[in-house]
């Protein structure tokens, strides 16, 4: 595995854990539909999905460090088919009042969860949406995640974080691996994690993984997972990445400098360290998410699953170690 590294100097950190508010039980929502007083520059609000016969824990600390990070309020949207009063929510879902002390609570009336989800979602312009796929709910739903996470996931143009039954809280987010394809479309979407990589002072680990490179027919070395070009603007690997001294180094610094800082608009002080992918791109993505003991797995993804592209997602979203962060492109 070929890698290389660029250290960003210190940027301005934000809060990393934490309740959004210091002190207060579970807040109700005010009547208003009123936006975080940050929207008008870009969506602010973070908004978690409080469901199941006991709501995942762990979905709930993901979703205060993101609005901790983004300096954001932290929304908790409960779906009853009967109504109750937010005081009486904790008791609802199972779990001890002090797990939602802070959160911006709305419930909802309705027996359509995902609908109003999707309806939240947009009225409170949600960055980031945190959805737990529970495990009672994997049938046979195409993206193998729970129904709740996959239309949400299907529905949202904001980024959607699932995360398992099987994954543990996380306390912090130090290192969030960010797979790229090697095309500007892929690139153009992924500004949310750079920016989110700076606010949690967080290491982005890029790989360049995609279809199968001219190297395939080499008889001396083994077909590297980089794409061949798909799209106008799009990279393959070297050809002599096992060289390092002849073109990895320029083609690292061009990659970065290309798709992420110039396309992805990646703040210059994010620390990035670079991999090049070997082998089937979802079976790299995964064991690299094991390896550097990733945080969090960011995915671009167009929409569909009929393709290969769709096919890795599907795979690394079903078998990721930790929670992931899905992009639309």
């Amino acid at each position: 595995m070929v890698s290389a590294a660029r250290n960003g100097s210190p940027g301005r950190r934000g809060a990393l854990s934490g309740s959004v508010s210091d002190s207060g039980p579970p807040r109700p929502a005010p009547e208003d539909d009123e936006p975080s007083p940050m929207s008008g520059v870009r969506n602010r609000n973070v908004l978690v999905a409080l469901h199941g016969r006991r709501v995942h824990l762990g979905a709930v600390e993901l979703g205060r460090l993101i609005a901790g990070a983004l300096r954001a309020p932290l929304h908790g949207l409960v779906v009853s088919s009967e109504p109750i009063e937010p005081s009486d929510v904790p008791a609802h879902l199972g779990v001890d009042p002090e797990a939602l002390r802070g959160v911006v609570l709305h419930v909802h009336a309705s027996d359509d969860l995902p609908g109003a989800l999707a309806s939240a979602t947009e009225r409170r312009e949600a960055a980031f949406v945190v959805v737990a796929s529970e495990p009672e709910e994997l049938t046979d739903n195409p993206l193998g995640v729970g129904c709740l996470a996959a239309r949400a996931l299907e529905a949202a143009a904001c980024g959607v974080v699932v995360i398992g039954p099987a994954h543990r809280p996380a306390t912090r987010l130090r290192r969030i691996l960010l797979p790229l394809d090697g095309t500007p479309s892929t690139a153009a979407a992924i500004t949310p994690a750079g920016e989110l990589a700076r606010s949690l002072d967080a290491e982005l680990d890029i790989v360049m993984v995609g279809g199968a490179s001219p190297r395939d027919d080499a008889e001396d070395a083994a077909p590297v997972s980089t794409p061949a070009p798909s799209e106008p603007g799009a990279m393959v690997a070297p050809l002599y990445v096992d060289q390092p001294q002849h073109e990895w180094p320029a083609f690292t610094e061009e990659f970065l400098g290309r798709f992420l800082s110039a396309i992805g608009h990646c703040p210059h002080d994010v620390s990035t360290r670079f991999f090049l992918g070997r082998g089937a791109p979802a079976a790299e993505i995964l064991r690299l998410a094991g390896e550097l003991a990733s945080d969090l797995v960011v995915l671009v993804w167009h929409g569909q699953l009929a393709d290969r592209h769709g096919g890795v997602f599907r795979d690394v979203l079903r078998g990721a170690p930790c929670p992931v962060m899905v992009l639309r492109r």
